[in-house]
């Protein structure tokens, strides 16, 4: 009965090994298989005629043969190995995943004398736990995309956090960003791991136009095998061996496209494609968003400029009317102050006054009227040269003759003011190439500055030399001085760093603009330096020096002035035109009278003068006019002089196309009047 029991026993066991459902196989201590049941067969693909009575080896891998012999040694060591997770080779060759359980097997004495390996094929559970990986990589990607772009405030970085996330989400090589540019060309602005050679040779190529509706993504898992046209030997170079191409498109509009590449063949799977275009939509619908906040904030400043425009337009025009009020007070001031005085003086000497007081009042009037003139001088002459419409009659000038003549011109003031004035000057010339006039004003608008800014007695220093080849003009007082937050408006136009003191002295702060435009016409420099208030001023001008020219004398010889020209005065304005008269006859000239153009034409034609002086503003007939038909009457025998408030450099050059022989403007100098006639009439002797 024991014995029955016992191979009862053994029966039931075999029976329940071979029913099994995982791989049950017995091994000797050596490796050899000595038992193989139907999971098994089922399993590797052997029969148990094929697999008992070989080595293990028949299904482990030549790489993991290592491995056997380590289980072996801890067999013999009687050690239990469960769940050892490793590779088994089948029949058929492929190597699947497996699950083992090693248990020794003693016999009755307890003697160790082989081994059972349990193996369970785990195919399916690897499988499912690459799918959760991917799931998981896959959620991650997208979850670090949507934060990224959430956060994005311009197109490069969305198209980074593209890059970053195909690359981690695809196990891509390398990865780029394309976009269209204005023109519909696709341009990289983001890559990685791409050379400078390949971007340049596939920039522009698309497999989509800009009016693509809806692309598909495009994949290529060989390279080689594929027709890829003129660009396949630019990509294998490259050495790219597959590669994905996904449009980004919004509401079916493309706007670009992203790319991935591998360097061996690769075969796409589902999922990554899906993933692709899930990043693809992302990064789209991101780049629609930085696009419309670029928007928003692109009009959100266009509005802050507009207002703050609109703000600093409304403060300049504020500030312009209250400028203009001012410059209307001021230009008051000094009109009716010189006009007040020739009012008066008038007066005086219709009240028959004796001589000695007559002939202050003739001076006074004389003063005053030089004064009105030379403010109509300054506002014209600001005009033209603000507008760039002066010209500058250029010649080599000794700057120390013009300091010379400007000084005598304001002398009388600071005589006037008992102020001590230095004139320091080198022996040798101080050439530079500039126009006489202007640059006596510049300095005379200097001098006239430090004199009425300093207090009677004051001291005045006007100096010239070479400074690193430019010739320097120095004028400093010890006057009213310049706070140091208004040095640098003192050349504005208008501007007076003391009004009230402007206000007594005379003067509409428009001397130093003057004088910076002038200085500015000839290439040099001005600049004004002060201590501060009370104490004193000095303006420094720097021209260019004119290296080794001498100074030349370019006047006309002397000659005593001629007198008793038969003269003709065509002028609309009778006090003025009378009172011309009346000094061209005290000075000894025969004077004709004509109002208008007409008469003027007359009389020249009937009277035959030498020298005409013409108005341009006639009521009837145009000056330029009046004056050709004189010259073409008379064959050309006299000589027409513009006498005209026009003094811009279009009027001069419109009179001298007429025909005229000068152009006079208004008021003229009896000095300039009569050189100029003094001139003509020499012109006729000979």
């Amino acid at each position: 009965m024991p014995e029955a029991s016992h191979a009862d026993d053994a029966a039931r066991l075999a029976a329940i090994v071979d029913g099994a459902e995982d791989a049950i196989v017995g091994k000797t201590l050596d490796g050899v298989i000595t038992s193989w049941n139907r999971a098994a067969e089922a399993l590797f693909g052997y029969t148990a005629a094929e697999a008992v009575g070989n080595p293990i080896t028949l299904i482990i891998p030549v790489e993991r043969h290592a491995e056997e012999k380590e289980i072996l040694a801890r067999l013999r060591r009687g050690e239990f190995i469960k769940h050892f997770e490793t590779e088994r080779l089948t029949k058929d060759g492929r190597i699947i995943p497996i699950s083992l359980s090693i248990s020794p097997v003693r016999n009755a004495q307890g003697d160790l004398i082989g081994a059972s390996k349990i193996a369970r094929g785990i195919s399916e559970r690897r499988l499912a736990e690459t799918r959760i990986e991917s799931t998981v990589r896959t959620l991650e990607t997208l979850y670090r995309l949507v934060d990224q772009i959430g956060r994005a405030t311009d197109r490069h970085s969305v198209c980074d956090a593209a890059l970053q996330a195909i690359v981690h989400g695809v196990r891509a090589d390398r990865a780029s960003v394309l976009l269209l540019d204005e023109a519909g060309t696709m341009r990289f602005v983001a890559w990685s791991g791409l050379s400078d050679v390949y971007r340049a040779a596939v920039e522009g190529h698309s497999p989509w136009t800009r009016d693509s509706v809806d692309p598909a993504p495009i994949l290529i898992g060989d390279v080689a095998a594929s027709d890829l046209g003129a660009l396949r030997p630019a990509i294998l170079q490259e050495g790219i061996a597959a590669l994905a191409f996904f449009p980004l498109a919004l509401h079916g509009r493309l706007l670009g496209k992203f790319m991935v590449y591998y360097d061996r063949p690769h075969v796409f799977a589902p999922e990554e494609a899906r993933l692709g275009a899930t990043v693809a939509q992302h990064v789209a619908s991101g780049l629609a968003r930085v696009a419309a906040d670029e928007a928003v904030a692109s009009s959100f400043e266009r509005e802050r400029a507009a207002r703050h425009d609109a703000d600093a337009a409304r403060r300049e025009a504020v500030a312009a009317n209250e400028a203009k009020d001012e410059f209307l007070a001021m230009l008051g001031h000094e009109l009716r102050n010189p006009l007040a005085a020739i009012v008066t003086s008038a007066a005086v000497m219709e009240a028959g006054a004796p001589e000695p007081i007559l002939r202050r009042s003739v001076g006074a009037i004389t003063r005053q009227a030089t004064h009105l003139a030379r403010l109509t001088d300054d506002l014209l002459d600001v005009a033209r040269i603000t507008s760039r419409q002066i010209e500058l009659e250029r010649r080599p000038v000794d700057l120390r003759t013009v300091v010379t003549l400007a000084w005598e011109a304001q002398r009388h003031r600071a005589d006037a003011k008992h102020q001590k004035v230095s004139v320091k000057l080198p022996s040798r010339p101080l050439m530079v190439w500039g126009d006489v006039t202007r640059l006596q004003q510049v300095i005379g608008n200097l001098v006239n500055n430090a004199s009425k800014y300093s207090t009677e007695g004051g001291a005045i220093r006007l100096e010239a030399g070479t400074e690193d080849e430019q010739v320097v003009i120095r004028v400093s007082d010890d006057g009213a001085g310049i706070s140091p937050a208004k040095l640098g408006a003192i050349f504005e136009l208008f501007f007076q760093a003391n009004p009230t003191l402007a206000r007594t002295e005379g003067g509409l702060g428009i001397g130093l603009t003057l004088a910076r435009r002038v200085v500015d016409l000839h290439g040099g420099t001005i600049e004004a330096k002060s201590a501060g208030l009370g104490r004193g001023a000095t303006f420094i001008v720097r021209l260019p020096q004119a290296v080794g020219i001498e100074p030349s004398d370019r006047g006309n010889p002397s000659r005593p002035a001629i007198a008793g020209r038969r003269l003709l005065i065509i002028e609309d304005h009778d006090d003025g035109r009378e009172a011309l008269a009346t000094l061209l006859q005290q000075i000894g000239h025969e004077v004709h009278q004509a109002s208008t153009g007409a008469a003027g034409i007359a009389a020249a034609l009937r009277w035959a003068p030498e020298v005409v002086l013409v108005d341009i503003g006639l009521p009837d007939i145009d000056g330029y006019e009046v004056g050709r038909r004189i010259r073409e009457a008379l064959d050309g025998q006299v000589s027409v002089v513009a006498l005209t408030g026009y003094a811009q450099p279009r009027d001069r050059a419109r009179s001298a196309q007429a025909g005229f022989d000068a152009h006079l403007v208004k008021p003229v100098t009896a000095a300039a009047l009569v050189e100029v006639i003094d001139r003509l009439g020499a012109a006729h002797q000979r």
